[in-house]
């Protein structure tokens, strides 16, 4: 693999939240988490609004341009906005939107709600403490539907509403520009997760002047300004019919027509089927199942599209600009199409098997999670599989989308693509069961003409139709509109069903459970290297799973979610994959290349020290998932045992409080190198003797790289062997106690940020300098997002780095605990600074004439490292 290291950029709020920092929204970490995920991503197209909609909003029936219009004349004429009347003006600003969407025909109309000051939470049950709420000023609703105040699921779009022209944020900078920017994109992602649309639109209304904005998970793509006093409420008018007639699916542009929302009926056909096989917890599982949905899994292996029920959400990244993953418990739907419905099939007797499916938005530059998978069941025997997921079906949607879309570009077909070709618009019956436009996939079942080709397909097959859109939608377009040369910045969307089905980490019964599945998933990491060359790259709390039903399978825990990870040999494989991505005016020589763009990887508070330390000769090896499973051990030992300090007699809670508290890079290794010397070898959990020896041994394992300078003769490596028997001699060990799990508690009474980040430490692909710098789009880097980032890293280092991300804020300094020393570190014990010296209480030290660890005025001391 190549020498060198990519540096890193951190990206939003850390996954899980750890303290009340990570989760205020008007914190610097919080506000600054945002600012980081906007950076970059917000680009200004050039293109007039009319060429603006017809670019990114074909439709199914063309707008009647030439019809009369006068009506709208006088539409906004008690709308009369100004500083200080944004609200006093929204009774005049919804008359005139509601009569721009009149000339909707029936089943089209959109009501448009004044929901300004009205508290919407996240919109999945579950998570909805793990973000903070939001406000939108005026809600739509989908065509023929009702609006529902305060539900996400019965709103397709949302306006953000400002008094005067001057607080467009789109060429300005500033504090306020920032969070007005914030606002759209909060609503941009909770509609995206909520309906599962492949990209949403949102309207920015400042006073007179109008601005469109399209997001999806790569980037967001803002309009020009247009004005209401000048022809604004015609183009209002166009974006919205195009917008209620999409080409393809049955409701708005944007809309994913493989998906659909779970009707009563599939919703009693899922308890009736859960309630037979009964697998564990599953009344629990179904407390939510208006928040579930019917998608289609495009199979690779097969060609065929599998219809799968989602009832239960286990997991959601949170983050906009991202992968997007969403983890669901799910049944596949052998239901068959009968007179437009969907009825038993009388043929299909065995009783339903939940499964794990996995949805998410992959980086083209990174080989697809199902080539791995294909790699490990080639090189691993069902029999011999152990502590590792298995895909029983999934592919890449976008790849598959890219290359019909290449096809048509090429002329291979012999028809044109064209909007309003019957061929095109034929009527089908699709996940909803209702009469739809153009159906890309559908699945077994489905009676329509278009979705015959997938009923009985081959591994590969491409529909002998032009594809109906001007650009992929399951695979981002929106970087190359801007650049053809940001091709690497797209993303893919792919769907893959695990037959393994599991519950997190953090919900163990019992520590010696917990223990067991990090064992087994420790063993199945290795089984992945060692026998398929295949590194995993994010070990982190959400990937590995304890086993619901141990009586089916040899193994408690097993490992998932190969999304980052590297393959041995992957030159022939990558190529393949992204040939399947490029457009004929792009070229990759070799899959190696690709990989190039992407060294190292992890989830921000699980990454090993010297993968933060970006040193140029670090690469990512085995011994750094390692010590991540050492630090996810750290975190749910620490926050859901009864555990203590046996020096300061501080608690886990308060230990992982400390030891997690930052998401500034600089002070993250410097924390975690402390932790090996200090609070992390006097750890002890009272009453349970076999888990204290693994901590201490674990501890004393992972701290064996980062001795001080003057012992690095000394420096080891972590191991499988000594890990896995550190292991395996405390689970050999008596005196575990039973049910001996506690609930966390560090984040009560404070609303959370959500799930966010893989830190991506990625490198940008360098610029051809002989190139001239793209003339389209602008990039709202200088201003906007900018303004933030500079307000809230003020005081923080710069990264080592040639991200364009300044450090974040560095937030509350680490605060060391006494220390002691295990056998191995005495050598070294009286050579080093102790905070024993210090006579205040631990939590003071850091405070004194410090703003932060490792800055000017800091006084706190620290082991040499």
């Amino acid at each position: 693999m190549a020498s060198f290291s990519t540096p890193v950029k951190h990206k939003s709020s850390p996954h899980p939240p750890n303290t009340r920092a990570d989760v205020n929204k008007d914190s610097d970490a919080v506000q600054h988490g945002w600012a980081s995920e906007l950076e970059d991503r917000i680009n200004l197209l050039p293109e007039q609004p009319d060429a603006f909609i017809d670019k990114l909003l074909p439709c199914s029936i063309p707008f009647p341009n030439d019809a009369d219009h006068s009506d709208l004349e006088d539409a906004f004429k008690d709308y009369n906005p100004g500083p200080g009347k944004e609200v006093a003006e929204y009774g005049g600003l919804l008359a005139g939107l509601r009569k721009v969407v009149e000339p909707l025909e029936e089943g089209r109309k959109l009501e448009i709600a004044d929901t300004h000051g009205k508290e919407m939470t996240f919109p999945f049950h579950a998570f909805k403490d793990h973000h903070h709420p939001t406000f939108p000023d005026i809600t739509v609703s989908f065509p023929g539907q009702p609006l529902v105040p305060g539900s996400w699921r019965h709103i397709s779009m949302v306006m953000e509403v400002k008094a005067s022209e001057s607080q467009d944020p789109f060429p300005h900078s500033g504090e306020e520009h920032v969070r007005t920017i914030e606002q759209l994109a909060k609503s941009a992602r909770n509609l995206l997760l909520v309906h599962g649309l492949l990209h949403v639109y949102l309207i920015g209304i400042y006073g007179n002047a109008i601005r469109i904005t399209r997001f999806d998970h790569s980037c967001a793509l803002v309009s020009v300004q247009f004005s209401l006093e000048h022809g604004g409420a015609k183009i209002l008018r166009k974006f919205f019919w195009h917008f209620t007639h999409p080409i393809v699916g049955d409701t708005v542009v944007g809309a994913d027509p493989t998906v659909a929302p779970l009707d009563k009926e599939s919703q009693e056909w899922i308890k009736a089927q859960l309630a037979v096989a009964k697998p564990r917890n599953w009344e629990r599982h179904i407390a939510a199942l208006e928040e579930g949905r019917r998608v289609e899994v495009y199979d690779e292996k097969t060609g065929r599209c599998i219809p799968y029920l989602l009832y239960h959400l286990i997991d959601v990244n949170g983050r906009l600009f991202s992968r997007a993953t969403m983890v669901w418990r799910a049944i596949e739907d052998t239901r068959v199409w009968e007179n437009g419905c969907l009825v038993p099939d009388k043929t299909c007797t065995a009783p339903a098997k939940p499964r794990i499916l996995k949805e998410a938005w992959r980086q083209v530059v990174r080989t697809a999670e199902t080539e791995v998978y294909k790699r490990l069941q080639e090189k691993i025997s069902e029999e011999e599989r152990f502590g590792l997921a298995k895909m029983e079906c999934g592919g890449d949607i976008g790849a598959l989308e890219m290359k019909w879309w290449e096809r048509t570009q090429d002329g291979h077909l012999s028809e044109t693509s064209n909007a309003t070709e019957t061929s095109l618009r034929g009527e089908s019956q699709c996940a909803t069961g209702v009469v739809t436009h153009a159906v890309l996939f559908c699945s077994t079942g489905s009676n329509g003409p278009d979705a015959v080709p997938f009923v009985n397909p081959s591994p590969g097959f491409l529909p002998d139709k032009p594809y109906p859109l001007l650009h992929p939608q399951h695979q981002t377009y929106s970087w190359r509109l801007c650049d053809k040369d940001f091709w690497h910045r797209e993303r893919s969307h792919m769907r893959m069903v695990i037959d393994d089905v599991g519950r997190p980490l953090h919900e163990f019964t019992s520590t010696r459970e917990m223990v067991m599945a990090m064992r087994d998933a420790i063993k199945g990491h290795q089984q992945a290297k060692e026998r398929a060359g295949v590194l995993h790259r994010d070990i982190s709390l959400g990937n590995i799973l304890i086993v619901d039903d141990v009586s089916e399978r040899a193994y408690t825990g097993f490992v998932h979610d190969f999304d980052y990870s590297s393959m041995d040999d992957t030159e022939e494989r990558g190529s393949e994959c992204c040939e399947s991505i490029l457009d004929g005016s792009t070229a990759v020589s070799t899959g190696a290349d690709a990989a190039k763009l992407k060294e190292r990887t992890g989830t921000f508070y699980y990454m090993a020290v010297d993968l933060l330390d970006n040193q140029p000769d670090t690469i990512h090896d085995s011994h750094f998932d390692l010590e991540s499973f050492y630090w996810v051990f750290c975190w749910v030992v620490l926050r859901h045992t009864v555990c203590r300090s046996k020096t300061s007699g501080e608690g886990g809670q308060k230990l992982c409080e400390d030891l997690f508290i930052s998401s500034n890079v600089k002070n993250a290794r410097s924390n975690k190198r402390e932790w090996f010397f200090t609070a992390g070898i006097s750890l002890e959990v009272p009453g349970n003797v076999p888990l204290t020896t693994l901590w201490l041994a674990f501890t004393d394992l992972a701290s064996g790289s980062h001795l001080p300078a003057r012992f690095q003769h000394l420096k080891t490596l972590l191991s499988y062997k000594e890990v896995l028997d550190a292991f395996d001699k405390a689970l050999n060990m008596d005196g575990w106690p039973e049910n001996d799990w506690i609930r966390c508690t560090l984040l009560d009474k404070s609303p959370q940020t959500g799930i966010a980040p893989v830190v991506t430490i990625l490198a940008d692909v360098p610029r051809d300098s002989s190139k001239p710098a793209p003339t389209g789009p602008r990039q709202l880097r200088s201003h906007t997002t900018q303004a933030r980032l500079a307000t809230t890293s003020r005081s923080a280092p710069p990264l080592a780095s040639t991200s364009h991300l300044p450090g974040p804020p560095a937030p509350a300094a680490f605060r060391p605990g006494p220390v002691t020393r295990s056998a191995s570190k005495r050598m070294f014990a009286a050579t080093q600074p102790s905070p024993l010296d210090d006579p205040r209480p631990p939590s003071k030290r850091s405070k004194a004439g410090s703003s932060g660890p490792g800055r000017a005025g800091s006084s706190s001391k620290r082991p040499p490292t």
